[in-house]
Formats: C-alpha cells, structure tokens, sequence
C-alpha cells in the first residue's frame, strides 16, 4: 500500500460541524492527480454508495448529490445503457415495472449494495461499510418498535443469517430492542431525541462522524486514513448543506434504507 506523507499531512483538521477549508469535490480532484490508479479506486468504492443513494431522487426528478462518481447526467444515461454501475443495479430497476414499486423497494437495492460490497472490500472501507449497514439496522429496528411496525416486514431484503439481523428477528415481540453492546450508546442516544426527527437527524450525523474515528486505526499516512477523512467530510458537508425541513426528508430515507 501507498503511503501519502504529503497528501495527509496537507488535510485541514475537521470537526464536526464545522466545514474545513476544502471541499469534498475539491479534495477528490487532487487525490486523483496524486493517488495511485488502484488506491483512487478505492475513493470510487466509498462514492458508490451516494450513486446508488442518487438513483432515488433520479426517478423522483429530484437532486441529487454531487458527491458520488455520476454526474445527473452521468447517472441517467448508465441507466439507460445499463453500463458504469454494478450489474445487480439494473437487475433491482428491471424486477420491478412500475416506478412506485422501485421506490417501495429501494431498501432492497440499498441491501444489495452492502451485501456485494463487504463481500469485495477490505481495511477501512469493509469496517466503514459495515459500521453503515449495522447502524441502520439498530435504527431500524429501534423505530419499527416505536412505531409499531413489523419487523420482519422492515428486514424483508437482508440476509437472516446475520448476527444482528436474527437478533433484531428474535427480539420482535420483545417490549424493547436491545442492540449488540457497541451499539448501546447508539440506542441511548437515539432515545434521548425523543420524536424529534431533527434532532434525531443531527445526532446520528454526529454519531457516524466519530465513529469514523474508532474506525480508522491504520497509520495517518495511508489511503485508509485519507478515505476516513473524506468519509467525515461527506457527513460535515451534509450537515451544513441541510435545512430542517430537508433533513426530516432525508430521515425518512433512513427508514427504508
């Protein structure tokens, strides 16, 4: 693996809330022009999501984020040709006709792209990606026994055997949900917003955006560290760029993700 002396050293400190002094599309410009073809591919891969995340308010004719590897006009046209994104994106939109039906669904796609993705990455990004899938998870299932909801129903697309999605199944006529012990604070956390969906919003911002740091253990002068930092930068940005109103519609994604 690379090590990037120059190009970790030269990050602004970050802390959350506050925006640094570089952007997110600023900061990928110059890791393409300094990182290695195999490490900048790795930046692709922690960009996937957002691409995949942007097929949502595609089909919405909404807009999207500017921070994955597709521009809109990228985006609609590898739907349309069905190129530059992962064969099991065009196997989701081609399973259901109607465009309802691919909203309904989504967080079956969201659930393909973590199940392929822990299967193909490693160091940092495996644990990110996981840590991702999991947090929702808990968030899912601390909502739906809030709500009333069925679980079962919630977890339709995951796999049943994974530890935590067979403890949420065998918690589901349980009074409360108690998640794996790393994710204790989580829970307390999530309680203590009460209904407040923005304040709910605004926690777990702050939450995955330490939690990153737990993550990241490897030497500040890998591509590991670099791909953290702009992990952390994506969650800051979010939250600047967010009103109230907005961000009680992005908690809503959250739900069927």
């Amino acid at each position: 693996m690379s090590r990037y002396y120059y190009l970790a050293t030269s990050l602004p400190p970050i802390e959350f809330p506050n925006l640094p002094d570089t952007s997110f599309i600023a900061l990928k410009e110059g890791l393409r022009l300094n990182l290695s073809d195999s490490d900048f591919k790795k930046v692709a891969a922690l960009q996937l999501f957002t691409d995949i995340s942007n097929i949502r308010p595609l089909l919405l004719e909404e807009e999207i984020d500017s921070r994955g590897n597709l521009s809109e006009k990228e985006l609609d046209e590898a739907l349309l040709i069905k190129d530059f994104l992962p064969d099991y994106v065009f196997d989701f939109l081609d399973k259901y006709d109607s465009l309802s039906d691919k909203l309904r669904h989504f967080s079956e796609l969201i659930s393909m792209f973590f199940q392929h993705e822990l299967a193909e990455q490693s160091g940092f990004l495996k644990n990110y990606f996981s840590f991702e899938k999991e947090w929702r998870l808990v968030v899912l299932a601390l909502r739906a026994k809030s709500s009333g909801r069925d679980v079962t129903k919630e977890l339709q697309f995951e796999d049943f055997s994974d530890p935590l999605v067979s403890s949420i199944l065998a918690q589901k006529d349980s009074e409360q949900f108690e998640p794996p012990l790393e994710y204790k604070d989580l829970k307390d956390k999530f309680l203590s917003c009460g209904k407040d969906p923005w304040q709910q919003h605004k926690m777990l911002a702050e939450y995955r955006f330490q939690k990153i740091e737990e993550i990241m253990t490897n030497s500040q002068f890998s591509i590991d560290y670099i791909l953290a930092y702009m992990a952390q930068l994506m969650i800051v940005e979010y939250w600047n760029e967010l009103d109230e109103q907005r961000g009680m519609v992005i908690l809503d994604t959250f739900k069927s993700s």
